[in-house]
């Protein structure tokens, strides 16, 4: 593609160099550089992409987007631009033929919730017949093809190229998982979303955020009208059990299903739950909005799944699904043929008559919901062990209220780490045993080997017990100083098993 069509309604404030120039792909980073390429000059937390500029010239870019002019030997086009980040997603879309317009794209964002709910609106859209591409934090798929990524929403380039492969092998529709990172970060900028998901809003990633508000106003910018340009969207699909939900749901243009536990008058809403350690079974009303084509109707669904948070996973699922006109017959199937997350409740059935199950909960309100479930679940005179951390360089103000809340709902916890990264671990358990001591009656241990701490509790475990492993779901590494080690919490469980 010419670098002029590659700037196509990108803001550049002066090109230095040779202008009719051919680009055959763009890079960020700079050992990915090829001949031919565009290298995007990012400002990062850790690293500035312009200190790796000359790099990237000498391994062959033909252009480099960068925020100054550069001191680069031989011939390399400069393009400057105020924020290389905020052109990267437009440069990208234009490089790729904006591939997402070609798809029926559906993004799922809030706290928890969001890699499940994707998981269940991708097997709906698959019992339709779709041919679909995905991308969770778990794991991603291209037309059915595995793929990985190293973040939870990757950068704007490697999106369109997913998407624009995704096109090529005959996808139909996509899902993916949007954080509040990727949307501050302008990584998901002039992606053609259909579909919009609010799941919920609860404590998290207020290292970065600060505080609510401002997690919730980079949160809302999806379902903004003065937005609309930049993230597109027809349909918005909202929780409104949650108050910040509830707050979207009366301020987006979008054409709004709203899903609820609580209020019978949601376009989706349930009726008759059961929930057992075998899954879930209920009814699902359907109160069709004005503005869509569906009849009132109410029906039936049963799911592997277990647990009250799940009932709120299958209604966004559900309502994505009715958003996009999928039929009844689909969403019942689609619902049932989603076996389960990898680290997402996972069940884990033991040779003593006990279960594990693994979970990602890493937030105050995942942990109070996973923990309730669990105890839910829990058969008479049966008990509920707890293993937990929390991770190092991240929002220090919830590992207390993460104490607290395993003190109140677990009947013995154990403290141990998680990924301190470069943190001390024991510094991290003394911030959540600070929860612990809240409370007078309070059962725990603290065993920082995250391994020792989990045969621990396994061992401890009595016929009905279960053992709830929570933090790091489908990680399988742990994070210290600056080194990775291999780590999985379903490998211990099922080593400590045939031990």
């Amino acid at each position: 593609m010419k670098l002029e069509e590659l700037l196509k309604n990108v803001n550049v404030l002066n090109i230095l160099g040779n202008k009719d120039i051919e680009i055959k792909g763009i890079e960020i980073n700079s050992k990915k550089v090829f001949k031919n390429c565009l290298f995007a000059a990012i400002t990062g937390f850790k690293k500035d992409g312009h200190d790796f500029a000359a790099e990237a010239a000498g391994m062959g870019a033909a252009a480099i987007l960068t925020e100054k002019f550069l001191e680069l030997e031989g011939q390399t086009t400069q393009v400057l631009v105020k924020n290389c980040r905020k052109a990267l997603p437009a440069v990208s879309r234009n490089y790729y033929g904006n591939p997402t317009g070609l798809l029926r794209l559906c993004g799922i964002t809030g706290t928890n919730g969001k890699t499940t709910t994707v998981f269940l609106t991708d097997s709906i859209f698959k019992a339709a017949g779709l041919k679909t591409s995905f991308i969770t934090t778990v794991k991603a798929e291209m037309a059915g093809r595995p793929m990985e990524f190293e973040r939870t929403t990757p950068e704007s380039n490697d999106l369109n190229r997913f998407f624009s492969a995704s096109v090529l092998a005959g996808a139909d529709c996509a899902c993916m998982e949007v954080s509040s990172h990727s949307i501050d970060l302008s990584r998901v900028d002039w992606l053609n979303f259909e579909t919009l998901v609010f799941t919920n809003l609860t404590q998290d990633h207020l290292d970065y955020h600060k505080d609510m508000e401002n997690y919730f106003e980079v949160k809302k910018r999806l379902f903004n009208p003065v937005f609309r340009h930049i993230y597109g969207g027809k349909y918005a699909a909202v929780n409104i059990d949650d108050p910040y939900g509830k707050k979207i749901a009366e301020y987006t243009d979008l054409k709004l299903f709203t899903y609820s536990i609580r209020d019978k008058n949601a376009s989706i809403c349930p009726d008759n739950i059961s929930s057992s350690i075998d899954g879930i079974k209920m009814d699902v009303i359907i109160n069709p909005p004005a503005h869509s084509n569906l009849k009132p109707s109410k029906f039936s669904v049963n799911s592997n799944l277990c647990g009250f948070f799940n009932v709120y996973n299958i209604l966004a699922a559900i309502c994505a699904a009715c958003a996009s006109g999928i039929n009844t017959a689909d969403i019942i199937h689609g619902v049932e043929a989603m076996q389960g997350v990898t680290g997402r409740f996972e069940k884990i059935k033991l040779d003593k008559n006990i279960y594990a199950i693994v979970d990602y909960a890493h937030t105050p309100d995942g942990l109070e919901n996973v923990l309730k479930t669990a105890n839910s679940l829990l058969k008479p005179g049966s008990s509920l062990i707890c293993v937990f951390g929390c991770g190092g360089d991240r929002d220090t103000k919830k590992r207390k209220i993460m104490g607290s809340i395993a003190a109140l709902l677990a009947d013995f916890s154990i403290i141990t780490s998680d990924n301190p990264r470069s943190e001390d671990p024991l510094s991290i358990i003394a911030m959540i045993e600070k929860g612990f001591k809240q409370h007078k009656e309070t059962v725990y241990y603290i065993e920082a080997d995250r391994k020792k701490a989990i045969y621990m509790a396994l061992s401890m475990a009595r016929n009905n017990d279960i053992v709830l492993i929570a933090g790091k779901g489908h990680e399988n590494y742990q994070e210290f100083n600056g080194r990775r080690i291999h780590f999985s919490d379903q490998e211990t469980v099922r080593e400590w098993n045939v031990n």
